[in-house]
């Protein structure tokens, strides 16, 4: 008796599983189904990071159009814009060598590693009523090895500068689909 009610009940429930997929029932929900859609325009950087702007607002796009379910537009009349802004990256050291490490002074440490913060904040907005239909501010980090394989040597140029710039923008696109997932599920959120 308890093996044909567990085999009968077993399909009902797994058709009731497939029911309860994830639909878009969430605070913006009308506005995603809008079909003048939604425009992402290139972030506004008001850091000192040239370009990093272009990379955030991609990874936006892509997790966007790869969830299939906000429709995206150029800037057309009557679309919502998807609005945002790099407002600080910061690199700091964060763990830093032994003293004297290859040669350095008894007393020199550097740094051995490196974090990487960005923040940057978004804003659905009507840009023609100016309504603002959600805001939120993102924070994205990673840590990063810094270059300390050239520091002792003062031949070459490349040992200089600690903290080179290409080490540590190697990590925004980890980081901005780190940030961009967390918008996403900001914005679909059930409420």
């Amino acid at each position: 008796m308890c093996r044909r009610f567990a085999i009968s009940v077993l399909p009902a429930f797994f058709l009731l599983a497939t029911q309860c997929g994830y639909t878009l029932s969430h605070r913006l929900r009308a506005e995603f189904r809008d079909p003048r859609g939604i425009f992402v325009p290139v972030f506004d950087n008001r850091t000192d990071e040239v370009g990093a702007e272009i990379v955030f607002t991609n990874a936006l796009i892509r997790e966007i159009t790869s969830r299939r379910q906000i429709p995206l537009s150029t800037r057309e009349k009557g679309a919502l814009e998807l609005y945002g802004v790099i407002t600080d990256i910061r690199v700091e050291p964060t763990t830093l060598t032994d003293a004297g490490f290859k040669g350095l002074q008894g007393y020199q440490r550097i740094p051995s590693e490196l974090g990487v913060r960005v923040n940057l904040a978004l804003v659905l907005r009507d840009p023609k009523t100016g309504k603002v239909y959600w805001s939120h501010d993102f924070t994205g980090y990673r840590r990063v090895v810094a270059p300390t394989d050239r520091t002792y040597d003062y031949q070459s140029p490349s040992s200089v500068g600690l903290a080179t710039q290409s080490i540590y923008e190697s990590q925004y696109p980890e980081i901005a689909r780190q940030i961009v997932r967390d918008v996403y599920d900001e914005m679909v959120e059930v409420f």
